[in-house]
């Protein structure tokens, strides 16, 4: 189910904040230091929503319209983090931008490693559960990637506008250690995938 409302977006970021303030490794670990003094202060992760007029703004920029999920997700907090323990900050609106004009040299690169690689059949990318391949990607939507988080411990999350369902743009999550990216139907499955990912190793 993707997150298309306030109500739903702010319930799921209210259970990720109280995880991350309570969670040892944020209040006094080796991760503290990614909480800032004014979010411990005020109790939360996350920022004030951003306009209407501050999305459309980004949306002229981009000369895109966003998916819902995720116009809903600024809407409710412009930016926010960190997410979990790899994910550190998403961007507000103002800092969201194309791949190519964040890390072009990145993409370059990637794109020259898979020159001599077929693409990925159908009957092998659209698979979103546990058979998907992990670090499966097309190299050729590298370009039109949409940056929506920093780099965090060595891993980021990007939207892929080439890939809609029901008007939602396919997620990546890219990290280091993996070939490619793994990759969800939509911005709201992969935040909630990251926050179940997140609790089974803090409870673990």
């Amino acid at each position: 189910m993707n997150f298309t409302t306030p109500a739903e977006w702010l319930e799921l970021l209210q259970q990720i904040n109280q995880e991350i303030l309570t969670d040892p490794d944020f209040t006094d670990g080796n991760l503290a230091e990614l909480v800032t003094p004014p979010q411990r202060q005020a109790g939360w992760l996350g920022a004030l929503g951003a306009t209407e007029a501050e999305m459309l703004q980004l949306e002229k920029r981009l000369q895109t319209n966003l998916p819902p999920s995720y116009r809903t997700f600024l809407l409710v907090s412009n930016g926010f983090g960190p997410m979990e323990q790899l994910i550190w900050r998403l961007r507000p609106a103002q800092e969201v931008d194309w791949l190519v004009n964040t890390d072009a040299d990145l993409v370059a690169l990637w794109e020259k490693d898979v020159t001599s690689i077929p693409s990925v059949p159908d009957e092998d990318y659209f698979r979103y559960d546990d058979t998907q391949i992990a670090g499966q990607a097309r190299g050729e939507y590298f370009r039109g990637l949409l940056m929506i988080s920093d780099w965090g411990d060595a891993g980021f999350w990007a939207l892929n506008p080439a890939v809609q369902q029901a008007g939602e743009w396919e997620a990546w999550y890219f990290a280091n250690w993996l070939p490619g990216a793994i990759r969800y139907r939509s911005f709201t499955e992969l935040v909630q995938d990251s926050f179940a990912g997140y609790k089974e190793i803090r409870n673990g």
